[in-house]
């Protein structure tokens, strides 16, 4: 059974090597080149736990304008957010949590158990 973490983990992989076929192509249908980092870990995302054949995650960070989309399409503003420094927003939709601050601007961050294929909420508070 495809998940959604799937597909979206199949969507990162792929992007940055898919091209326009059809030059008349919407731009909005175009794939486009992601920004960010992974770390693959075992345990928790604070464990500093390597990974095993049992127990593999895969954690991402997504940055620049997709970052900045997707925090404006998950909603209001979480309350009890993280980090309570002027400027600091959070917003969470499920296992998605994004952040913006004036220095750093905007970052997502989404996790996903390679074992099971679910997807996990994977930022540090």
């Amino acid at each position: 059974m495809i998940t959604r973490s799937m597909i979206f983990v199949g969507v990162l992989v792929i992007s940055p090597f898919a091209q326009a076929t059809d030059l008349h192509e919407p731009e909005r249908y175009l794939a486009k080149p992601l920004k960010g980092d992974y770390y693959v870990y075992g345990g928790s995302i604070g464990d500093k736990t390597p990974p095993t054949q049992k127990e593999r995650k895969l954690s991402l960070m997504l940055i620049g304008p997709l970052a900045k989309d997707l925090f404006d399409h998950i909603g209001p503003d979480a309350k009890g957010a993280c980090d309570v420094s002027p400027g600091y927003r959070e917003r969470i939709r499920g296992d998605l949590s994004c952040i913006h601050t004036k220095d750093h601007g905007y970052a997502c961050y989404f996790g996903l158990n390679v074992v099971t294929g679910k997807s996990t909420r994977d930022s540090i508070c």
